[in-house]
């Protein structure tokens, strides 16, 4: 019998199964049962609200960061988690014996840079920037290089143009989302960091960071606090009523993340 256990259990772990508190979770469909986790203010928030209907105010816990989600998941706060699909991997491959990622996606969608709207001379400056860098290849050197490895870059080795001509560009991100924003000490790094440190010296300006909840991004650019926002932002028909996107720069997944089974919340 203890064989056959184990067995079982392997073959869990290699389906993408867990089970959490008796339940036989393989599959996003199952998460409407469980304690669900979402960052605040994301398209992960919206699946789970949709997934679980009525239930979202007793099963629906949201966080600040991504890493937080993954905290409350690892203690048994949570028995499920959505988030964006990049992320999720990072988290799996520091801890591939807590976590594991459900086989199915939820979602595919793309990444954009987000500005207040009607400021097109930016928008357009940067969409040209953008096109540039996706075209010599830079873009993709940048995805390649953190996907492989978040801390593969400390914040001083990016570019910022500091003290440039063209003044600041201002830059709202948020800083809990590897491997596109992450802090470091008092600096950032990422995808999405390195990207527009390298549109910011395309335009002739030095990149300024400032770091706020992700949903308090859409408020910063529109307010004017900050010039555009770039944080893994998925762009809807819902965002676009109120915030400009620049032309997509990835494309992105949204999925279920789940403890392995042999794994026991702290």
């Amino acid at each position: 019998m203890k064989k056959l256990a184990l067995v079982l259990m392997l073959l869990a772990i290699a389906a993408g199964t867990c089970f959490a508190d008796g339940l036989n979770i393989s599959k996003p469909g199952d998460f409407t049962a469980l304690k669900i986790g979402t960052q605040r203010g994301t398209i992960a928030e919206g699946i789970a609200k949709k997934m679980l209907g009525d239930k979202a105010k007793d099963q629906l816990t949201t966080y600040e960061k991504a890493t937080d989600v993954i905290q409350a998941l690892k203690v048994g706060k949570i028995q499920g988690a959505i988030m964006d699909e990049a992320p999720a991997i990072q988290f799996v491959k520091n801890d591939p014996n807590t976590l594991t990622i459900l086989p199915e996606a939820l979602t595919v969608e793309q990444y954009a840079i987000g500005f207040k709207q009607g400021n097109t001379e930016l928008l357009e400056a940067v969409n040209k920037a953008l096109a540039e860098i996706k075209a010599d290849g830079s873009l993709q050197a940048i995805m390649l290089k953190y996907k492989e490895d978040p801390t593969a870059a400390k914040p001083e080795d990016i570019d910022l143009n500091i003290g440039a001509a063209g003044g600041k560009l201002y830059l709202g991100t948020e800083s809990g989302f590897p491997p596109y924003d992450i802090k470091v000490g008092d600096g950032y790094t990422g995808i999405d960091i390195e990207m527009c440190a390298l549109i910011a010296k395309k335009l002739g300006k030095e990149l300024a960071i400032i770091a706020y909840p992700f949903d308090s991004l859409f408020m910063a650019v529109n307010s004017g606090k900050v010039d555009m926002i770039c944080a893994g932002i998925t762009v809807n028909e819902e965002r676009k009523m109120f915030t400009d996107f620049s032309e997509p720069y990835e494309d992105a997944k949204q999925v279920a993340v789940v403890l392995t089974a042999d794994y026991k919340p702290e």
